[in-house]
């Protein structure tokens, strides 16, 4: 059998995300000599290695993981020319895939799936009727170039789940809102799938909670948005010649809800004790200054208290470049990380020494749970915890905005407002000019039945304090126009997950 072509593939990851270690021999005579072999990750479960015991021997050597979770080794040849031929790695790679694919080690070995991130669209269109894959295809090309990679990352993670396998295959120029409506249906009937996770099965919309509905929406408010640019991409390059594939691609109404993922100092000193000392530092950061993760990984120590008592941080994704006031302790901080460190020098690093990009992520997760926090805290949410602080201090919100890049307040006033509720009850309280002499005095005279409302009405529990269901809110003004038939199916589950939401409330 011919598996150049497996071959090819595993090469093009090694290239990319999944770097190889020892594609060379001049990277393997650099391998430290060791009783154990040095591994490299083909995928979950698949595994190419170098055995270097001692200065004589250094074979190319192949493992599977096992039903049983033991591991099975195979040796597949030499790596170094000791006069008896080596094997370069293409050809080691070969060896070891043909292995993989014997029936001995298929009947024994565990399900393998690939490793590292998406790439590309899950399709290759072929024919001269151009469909929707041909469009997602020649539009995340063009993504690939004219935006930045974790949006067109995203995109493809969208476009891969939700779009490939069943409307790829359609002519473009037959799309209409028919297939929008199926979409709509199959979007909120899919759970999320999170990065190698199995799939689940499909749910019915009545078992929807408000939050998952919520979440679901925006999810084919984001595919809308996907198709309508690949589809007017099309149009631009006259591969169609009808206006309405995206024409009849609209966006349907999302009621805000907002954010309630973030901590409080003694969450905070939890999850800090649970962290890697790198970890520990880039979590401080974060909490010190609320920047996101990749704008903490390219800080250098040259933006460290250079023009202002904070931290100049670059562009990053859509926001443009800031400058990001810091506290003393904070400042401190960072100056501490800085010592003795050169101007072009990354001021955090990694455990291993390198600048951070996606490491944390794992270790994020596991201090998370061994600090015992909500299991779907990530990172950003101590971007969340960050502006909660402030505005629960009372910080403006404009200023508020200005730390985090938003280019106005409504961000903040919408995501974080209603964290600040205890503050905004005691300014209503304290700064109200008075109205009538008369109800003064009846103040006064009730003044000690009004404290005790107050006082039994107060809580530590800030999260929920006069927090409004979910289900009850309603968009001060929706830009969107969805199409007739959309409109009426989402106004018809609203009510479906509304009224169940409400039977459990009672």
């Amino acid at each position: 059998m011919n598996y150049s072509r497996q071959v090819t593939r595993f090469l093009k990851c090694d290239g990319l995300d999944n770097p190889c270690r020892f594609m060379t021999a001049e990277k393997v005579l650099a391998l430290a000599i060791r009783s154990t072999p040095h591994w490299h990750t083909l995928s979950t479960g698949r595994h190419i290695g170098i055995h270097r015991p001692d200065a004589k021997i250094c074979n190319w050597t192949a493992r599977i993981l096992s039903k049983d979770k033991q591991y099975r080794q195979r040796c597949l040849g030499s790596a170094l020319e000791f006069g008896n031929g080596s094997l370069t790695y293409r050809e080691a790679l070969e060896r070891a895939i043909e292995w993989f694919d014997t029936d001995e080690v298929k009947a024994l070995a565990a399900t393998s799936r690939p490793v590292g991130r998406v790439s590309d669209v899950n399709i290759c269109p072929i024919g001269d009727i151009y469909t929707v894959g041909h469009a997602m295809k020649d539009y995340c090309d063009w993504t690939r170039l004219a935006r930045s990679a974790g949006g067109h990352y995203n995109n493809l993670v969208l476009i891969n789940y939700h779009i490939v396998p069943s409307y790829a295959h359609i002519p473009l120029e037959q799309f209409n809102a028919r297939h929008l409506r199926e979409l709509a249906k199959q979007v909120l009937e899919t759970p999320p799938k999170y990065g190698f996770r199995n799939k689940q099965p499909r749910q019915r919309v009545e078992e929807l909670s408000p939050d998952e509905l919520r979440r679901r929406k925006r999810t084919f408010n984001s595919l809308v948005t996907i198709l309508k640019m690949a589809f007017k991409h099309a149009w631009d390059n006259s591969e169609i010649n009808s206006e309405r594939p995206w024409r009849c691609l609209k966006r349907v109404a999302v009621n805000h809800t907002p954010r309630t993922i973030f901590l409080d100092r003694s969450e905070c000193q939890r999850l800090l004790a649970e962290c890697t000392p790198a970890l520990r530092n880039l979590v401080l950061a974060a909490l010190y200054s609320g920047c996101r993760v990749g704008e903490l990984g390219n800080l250098v120590v040259g933006d460290v208290a250079q023009q202002g008592y904070g931290l100049r941080v670059a562009a990053f994704k859509r926001s443009p470049a800031r400058f990001v006031f810091l506290p003393d302790e904070g400042m401190a901080f960072f100056l501490g990380l800085c010592r003795d460190k050169g101007s072009q020098d990354f001021v955090l690093m990694s455990d291993m020494g390198k600048p951070w990009r996606r490491q944390h992520t794992q270790l994020f997760r596991r201090a998370v749970a061994r600090a015992g926090l909500p299991s779907d805290l990530v990172f950003h949410g101590l971007r969340h915890t960050y502006a909660s602080d402030l505005v629960r201090r009372g910080v403006p919100l404009d200023i508020v905005a200005k730390q985090l890049g938003h280019a106005s307040s409504n961000t903040v006033s919408n995501t974080y407002g209603h964290f600040a509720e205890q503050f905004r009850e005691e300014q209503v309280r304290t700064r109200f000019s008075p109205l009538s002499n008369d109800q003064v005095v009846n103040a006064e005279a009730m003044k000690p039945e009004l404290d005790r409302i107050w006082s039994n009405l107060q809580t530590d529990n800030w999260r929920e304090y006069v927090r409004i269901d979910a289900g009850t809110l309603h968009p001060r003004q929706s830009f969107a126009n969805p199409v007739r038939e959309i409109a009426e199916y989402f106004d018809e589950v609203d009510g479906v997950v509304g009224q169940r939401s409400t039977k459990q409330m009672h």
